[in-house]
Order: C-alpha cells, then structure tokens, then sequence
C-alpha cells in the first residue's frame, strides 16, 4: 500500500486574500481566506480544477493575528480546502460566545460565495462538508461553534482552552468526529486540564493525539511575548501538525478512506513522537489472534465486536491487507445496543503453493453501518504448517 504523506504539500499552491464577513445581527469583521491557487501570493488566481471544496473554519489564540498560523492554513489550502481565519476577537477581554459565532459567521460567508453568481465562488465551495479547528482561546471556540452548528462535520483543534462559557461542557453536545491535538509539554494549556477533560466529556468518536514534547507556542509558525517552549523543535511539531490535521479532514472533508489508517488504523500508531489515545465508539477482540493451520487447508478466527458508543449501531465487517480467499459471517452484524457485543467468525483458505509463505498478517476491521469512516481494526495472522510439520520459509 502506498502510504500518502500528508505533512507534505498537496497538490495546488496557497493563494489567500482579506475579506469582510456580516454578522446576522448587523456589524462585519474581516477573516483571512486560503484558497487552492496556481501560484502561492496574496490575491493569487483561484485554482478550481477539482472544485467544490470543503470549508474550513480557523480560530486562532488568545491576542495572536491569525498570520501565525500561515503554515499550517496555507498547508490545508494546498489540500484543497477553503480556510477562513477570522481577525475578530483580539481584544484584551474577548467574548468568547461571541468569537465562536463569528467562526460560523465564516462559513455563511462562504455559503453565500457558493450562491452569489457574482462571486469568484460560485459553486465552489462544498457546503455539505465543513469543518472547525483553532487554537488554544480559538480551540475552545471552535467547540463552542461545533455544538451549535449542525453544518460542522469534523472538528480537529490545537491545544484547546477552555473558554467561557465552558467548551469542555459543551462537548457532550459535539456530535461529529472529535480530535484534540495537544502537546505533552504545553505549560499554557497543560494536556492534562484542558485536552484530556475535553476528551474526557465528548462522544465518541474522538481522539486525543499528544505530540511528545510539543509545546503550547509551538502551533504557531513565531513565538511572541509570554510563550513557552519545549524540547520538541517548532519545525517538527508543524510536520506532526500539518500531518493530523490534514489525514483527520481528508477522511472526514473529503471521504478519503486512504486516511482512515492514519487517523484510526496502525498508521496512526507507528510514530513513537505521537501518543494517541483514540476511542471510535467499538472494539474488536479476537480470542486468538494467532492461528496456525497447514498448507491447503483452512484457518478460523473468532472475533468479539462491542459497542462502546451512546447510540445502538450496527457494523460491516472486512478484511484489509490479504489475498488469500475468505468469508465473514456475519458480514454485517445485528443492531447493538450501548454495551452490547457478539462474535463473528473469519475463515480464511491458506493456499497450496507458494512454499516460502509461512505467514500473513492482516487487518479485521468494523465500521458502522452507514459511516464507513470511522473504523476499528484487530492485527490477525495466519500460519502455515507443511504436512511433516515444517514452517515454510524455515530452513
């Protein structure tokens, strides 16, 4: 399987210019938008080869203009997103309800782009797929947006604060897919009080990736006067970032299933700089997870799916990452309730030729019925044995 790399740039570069957005009840601001353009410059032209695109929406910290993010709003516009980074909120006492409105403010203002036959947007913009991300004062914003806005489909922010009034009670409310980037050595936003509670209170499915020796400064592209630091270079922690931020809307934005194994799957799990804890509402248990059989014949796996979610659910089941013949059953389980589990059974056929393969590793995976984002998976191998006993490949 080829392993995209999404740190790295998409494939169109970063146009982005000023534009006023109305609030509903009268009064504009301005926001920042980043485009997919032909060229990287303020007010480049709009690339819209593979028009629409999704939508997202960027808060940035407490007193921070959002031109310290530069990198990572114009890393997504290369992936193809529309980014709209609102200035408002810089005051020294900020409303914070306020703030989170005018996030979703920006989407009308793109929903309005998509309608105006005027406009250099016009349908443009995917307004079926939006998403909210921030940080820190702007992180607990944009939970604050997501819990009262119905539009939003996923929700990926950087050290979340808590706000007033409270994100972190609002996230019970938040019912897309949740990822609160943190840093283990943020000394602003300690992981501990703030991320960790947020995860704590919301719904599945969420995830809390905890960027080993990431700091609170550190998802801005310059420091500024009360910062911290940390033993985590800048430059990496902005690779780790673009790379969580970029997987995590390419699944849920785009229905970019390749994604699904660096949010949920062993991809997410395989660089040793990210602890993730991750909870997508079902486990899966095989009661032996290693099977040995002989060439020829036939080996079986007996797998326990459970629900973990808040809401009844049923799962397809399949297989990933082998090409030996097989059957699930069931390929699809019955309804469960919150709590509730039951068995499936794999049967695999373990071929007659090919002498040197000994062994195949693979993935059993569940998704729920209707969201085949949004996965769980169990590592699964199947041995071989020849007829005196004899593993293949051994000498």
């Amino acid at each position: 399987m080829t392993k995209q790399n999404y740190s790295a740039s998409g494939p169109y570069r970063a146009g982005w210019q000023r534009v006023t957005v109305t609030r509903p009840g009268g009064g504009t601001f301005n926001s920042l938008l980043f485009y997919p353009a032909t060229v990287q410059a303020q007010n480049a032209p709009y690339d819209g080869s593979n028009a629409p695109y999704p939508g997202i929406s960027f808060g940035h910290g407490f007193l921070q203009p959002p031109e310290r993010y530069r990198s990572l709003l114009e890393h997504l516009a290369t992936w193809g997103y529309f980014v709209m980074a609102t200035e408002s909120g810089q005051e020294l006492f900020p409303n914070h309800q306020r703030y989170s409105e005018d996030m979703r403010w920006c989407l009308n203002w793109l929903e309005q782009q998509n309608a105006s036959v005027s406009a250099t947007l016009y349908q443009q913009v995917d307004t079926a797929k939006f998403g909210m991300s921030g940080h820190s004062m702007g992180g607990g914003a944009s939970i604050l947006a997501t819990a009262a806005d119905s539009r939003i489909k996923a929700l990926a922010n950087l050290a979340a604060a808590n706000t007033n009034p409270s994100a972190i009670a609002q996230m019970p409310n938040v019912g897309v897919p949740v990822s609160l980037i943190s840093g283990s050595a943020d000394t602003i936003v300690p992981v501990g009080s703030n991320g960790q509670a947020m995860y704590d209170n919301g719904r599945a499915p969420r995830q809390i990736p905890i960027i080993q020796g990431g700091w609170h400064c550190g998802f801005q592209d310059v420091s500024s006067f009360g910062c911290d630091s940390g033993p985590l270079s800048r430059a990496d922690q902005l690779t780790l970032t673009r790379r969580l931020l970029t997987a995590f809307f390419q699944l849920y934005l785009k229905d970019d299933l390749a994604a699904w194994r660096w949010v949920w799957g062993p991809e997410s799990f395989s660089d040793s700089r990210i602890v993730l804890t991750s909870d997508p509402g079902m486990t899966l248990t095989a009661l032996t997870p290693v099977q040995w059989t002989e060439r020829g014949r036939s080996v079986e796996f007996h797998i326990e799916i459970a629900n973990r979610s808040q809401t009844a659910a049923a799962y397809q089941l399949l297989v990933e990452g082998t090409g030996w013949r097989g059957r699930i059953t069931p390929q699809q389980t019955p309804s469960l309730s919150p709590g509730d589990s039951t068995m499936a059974r794999l049967r695999l056929e373990v071929p007659r030729f090919a002498p040197r393969l000994f062994s195949e590793s693979f993935l059993f995976v569940a998704h729920p019925v209707g969201d085949p984002l949004t996965r769980q998976y169990v590592v699964l191998t199947a041995r071989a044995r020849g007829a005196s006993g004899q593993v293949f490949g051994e000498n």
